[in-house]
């Protein structure tokens, strides 16, 4: 009886055994890792002199803070020179608008001057005309009524005559304000131009001022207060504070069906709070592990490369020993 109960115990805690190995060991697929950060180095837009340099390797920074300051005196020269050209091309369109608005008032002007002169000639024939009918009464002859005639003639002449004039005017008055409208077409264009080159250039002399694009800790200052630099050269790079990527290592032949695109939980092994979203990006070759992550000092552990791509934000530490899930 204690026999069969015996074996009956046994049977039951290999089940039990069994059912732990399965629920919590066969589904566990974490691996290892080690969080880094790609270092970022921040060059100068074009030539210019060192006025200052605010920060020392070692030292942390946050995003905005001003790291280093330059002068470019040929850029401010630039810049001037372009503020110049836009208040003299202004002054030119005032300059302009101001001449047209004369030559327009004496067009009107002279269209006033021939409508009197004519309108008086016509006045003057007019009262002619009355005075004729009045003085021949009820009779008319032939003498008369051509005089009546011609009379009439010079009026409708004049009358012609001072709409032809009048279009005259009107017409070159449209002449000078269609080539008034092109002249200043042309300047705004130029005006246009230079204002376009004066917000470039007066970009470039803000970025003269290198800020941290990021939190991080200065790596290298490659540059000194007064130094001449070139375009592209480098002044300093950065350590971001928390790491964009993550290179794990897959030991032996588990989980060798991961998958480019495969979405993974990253989590710090010191602080298991600390923890970011993944995305595999890709496999590398079999290397031994770094020493972070080796168990033996005597031993050396090999795994296969893997690199999870992590959100800039993010809370975990660089350089840190991380599980991969």
């Amino acid at each position: 009886m204690k026999k069969n109960s015996f074996f009956w115990f046994t049977g039951i805690l290999f089940i039990l055994l069994l059912i732990i190995n399965t629920q919590y060991f066969k589904g566990n697929r974490s691996f290892l890792g080690v969080s880094y950060s790609n270092p970022y180095t921040i060059n100068s837009d074009r030539s210019a002199t060192v006025l200052s340099t605010l920060v020392l390797p070692g030292e942390t920074v946050t995003n905005g803070d001003t790291l280093i300051t330059l002068y470019s005196p040929e850029l401010e020269l630039d810049i001037e020179k372009l503020r110049k050209t836009n208040l003299l091309t202004e002054s030119e369109i005032e300059e302009k608008s101001e001449l047209l608005e004369s030559e327009l008032a004496l067009f009107e002007s002279e269209k006033e001057q021939r409508q009197q002169e004519i309108n008086a000639e016509i006045k003057l024939l007019s009262q002619r005309l009355n005075l004729q009918q009045k003085l021949s009464g009820n009779e008319i002859n032939s003498v008369e009524i051509n005089q009546t005639n011609e009379i009439q003639l010079q009026i409708e002449s004049l009358q012609q005559q001072l709409s032809l004039e009048l279009l005259a005017i009107d017409i070159r008055v449209n002449d000078v304000t269609q080539e008034h409208i092109f002249d200043i077409s042309q300047i705004r264009a130029r005006q246009e131009l230079a204002t376009q080159e004066l917000v470039w250039k007066e970009r470039m002399l803000n970025n003269l001022t290198r800020i941290a694009q990021t939190d991080g800790v200065v790596e290298r200052v490659y540059v000194k207060p007064l130094e001449q630099v070139d375009s592209y050269t480098p002044l300093l790079s950065i350590n971001p504070r928390h790491p964009t990527s993550v290179l794990g290592y897959l030991v032996g032949q588990k989980d060798r069906d991961r998958q480019i695109g495969d979405t993974v939980t990253v989590r710090s092994s010191q602080e298991s709070s600390l923890i970011s979203t993944g995305v595999i990006t890709g496999f590398g070759s079999v290397v031994a592990l770094p020493v972070i992550l080796q168990n033996s000092s005597s031993i050396t552990t090999f795994g296969l490369e893997i690199y999870v791509q992590i959100p800039e934000k993010n809370p975990l530490p660089v350089g840190e020993k991380v599980i991969i899930e």
